[in-house]
């Protein structure tokens, strides 16, 4: 009888040990699943109503953040309106008072939004001349990005930035991407007016 109570013992405590190694190696690591989307299709119909967006750009003469606002489509896809807010930030204003911190020839490769919540933006740096886009620029450039989605779009949680389709270290070769989490708070270096 003890004998049975024994091995009936390490049995439950071996189920229990590898139903948590199950548990583990399914959830270990970030999965990311991308929802397919449609290249072929227009973002927006020609009848669909303007909606007010803010992008984050800085002040010509100090470097100061400030929210300038765009005007994208209210076209029936949420992922069309996000993606529309980031060609819009790619593509904002270079000249004026207030610019967006976009370095001339950063391309949109492709914009996904997973089904968890992060929106990944795809980036072409092939064209970016890099003496011009050192760690401020860089650093104000991601945290644009971050503040583009996640102040527009309450659905993104995290925004994950790769490089021609790929994870990579930096963007230009200064700032550590990764994905972030958007209520992460601002640092001083890439603040929010």
């Amino acid at each position: 009888m003890k004998e049975l109570k024994f091995y009936g013992g390490i049995g439950l405590v071996m189920v229990l040990a590898f139903g948590a190694i199950w548990m583990i190696k399914k959830h270990s690591g970030p999965k990311m699943e991308i929802a397919p989307h449609s290249n072929n299709s227009p973002l927006f119909e020609a009848n669909d109503k303007p909606m007010t967006i803010f992008l984050k750009a800085v002040e010509a003469e100090n470097g100061r953040p400030y929210n300038v606002t765009a005007v994208i489509r209210q076209s029936k896809s949420r992922y069309n309106q996000m993606k529309q807010a980031v060609l819009a930030f790619l593509h904002g204003p270079r000249t004026g008072k207030f610019q967006v911190p976009v370095p001339e020839g950063m391309e949109l490769n492709e914009y996904y939004f997973t089904p968890s919540g992060t929106a990944v933006v795809d980036l072409s740096t092939a064209k970016i001349k890099t003496e011009s886009f050192g760690f401020y620029e860089e650093a104000v450039f991601i945290r644009g990005v971050i503040e583009v989605m996640a102040k527009n779009f309450f659905e993104v949680k995290q925004v994950k930035v790769l490089v021609d389709g790929q994870d990579a270290p930096t963007l230009g070769g200064h700032y550590a991407l990764g994905t972030s989490d958007t209520s992460a708070p601002v640092t001083a270096t890439a603040g929010t007016k």
